[in-house]
């Protein structure tokens, strides 16, 4: 037998999902916990009198610690989910209080934190993208690792009829003998028992998601993506102007975010007026330029907006993630289109013309 030394690292089957888990808890553990503080007076735990004061950050500290332990330890799927889960609301108990270990001054309530705490979760999606990419470690010892990952949790947990077909579609074809060997374990592993009648979570978000898919192929939904990223630039440059031209900033004390936000507002505009000009001629430049105008308010804008607005700018947020997958949609199908590889009716982006 011969020995070699082993490339990687490769990523697990179900590192997307997991990723996804872990920053959507983290992220609604953060609003969560804004929102019960503000609501209650921003409470302190710990002994009256006593000048003693424990802050979430400890028990987030606590559940990282809980969760990585977990996934450092146990086997299985359903401990891989815990852990995510575990982690995410950790990491949002532990980055909410960013505001005491970056100022002195303001301690929970320095106005920046909202801003960092924003652009923290901004740089793990764009890390955690990079990570689960399509074009990330590829070929047949990548397919043998994550089929095997599929089937060490079978062992643990079973395997669904989907999971099992997904894995050795993985394998078909390879005459490598760990691929052989990987085939009929997993044609042993037994099958996931049957989910209890009921709403079930996976059915839940496949029907949302077919939803949102409807919604984001019809060519209302991407007038309204078009209209509003050319609106919020312009609103927002013309309220600066007027509220600086009557003094209501004078005693603004976070001009760099402002002077930030001006900036990307202005880039946004320009990006989303110059898509809005191309679209009849060229329609995959612009949307490619409207889905850019998104990019900068939502990689760079959004960080000034939380500073200047602070969680009142969760709103902005949103609708900026909303359309950001509707321009998406749309200039992969006219992509796809232009490429041959669609008929020209599907393209909800010539919904423009």
């Amino acid at each position: 037998m011969t020995t070699r030394r082993h490339g990687g690292p490769f990523r697990t089957a179900t590192a997307g999902d997991d990723l996804r888990l872990f920053l959507l808890t983290g992220i609604g553990t953060v609003l969560v916990t804004r929102w019960l503080l503000a609501r209650t007076g921003y409470p302190k735990l710990g002994g009256h009198g006593t000048g003693l004061h424990i802050a979430h950050m400890l028990w987030g500290g606590l559940l990282m610690a809980a969760g990585l332990v977990g996934l450092l330890v146990f086997a299985g799927r359903r401990v891989r989910l815990w852990g995510a889960l575990c982690g995410g609301v950790g990491f949002g108990l532990f980055i909410d209080e960013i505001g005491k270990v970056v100022s002195n001054d303001g301690g929970y309530l320095y106005r920046p934190a909202a801003g960092l705490i924003y652009l923290t979760f901004a740089v793990l999606v764009v890390v955690s993208r990079w990570l689960v990419r399509p074009g990330g470690p590829q070929g047949a010892r990548a397919r043998t690792v994550r089929a095997a990952d599929v089937a060490l949790s079978g062992v643990a947990s079973g395997l669904t009829d989907a999971q099992r077909r997904s894995a050795l579609r993985a394998l078909e074809g390879s005459e490598r003998p760990v691929d052989l060997a990987l085939v009929r374990l997993l044609e042993c592993v037994e099958t996931a028992a049957p989910k209890r009648p009921g709403v079930r979570v996976p059915d839940v978000v496949r029907r949302a998601r077919s939803i949102v898919a409807a919604l984001r192929g019809h060519r209302v939904t991407l007038w309204v993506a078009l209209t509003w990223t050319v609106l919020q630039g312009a609103l927002l440059l013309i309220g600066v102007g007027r509220d600086l031209a009557a003094g209501q900033l004078r005693h603004e004390t976070e001009w760099g975010a402002v002077t930030g936000l001006v900036v990307c507002s202005a880039v946004m505009l320009g990006l989303a007026v110059a898509g809005a000009v191309a679209l009849p001629r060229d329609r995959v430049r612009g949307l490619g330029l409207l889905r850019s105008s998104l990019l900068v308010d939502l990689l760079a804008g959004q960080f000034f907006d939380f500073v200047v607005n602070q969680f009142s700018a969760v709103t902005n947020w949103l609708v900026g993630l909303a359309l950001l997958a509707v321009v998406s949609r749309a200039l992969q199908e006219e992509a796809g289109v232009q490429c041959g590889s669609r008929p020209r009716k599907a393209s909800s982006a010539s919904a423009l013309s």
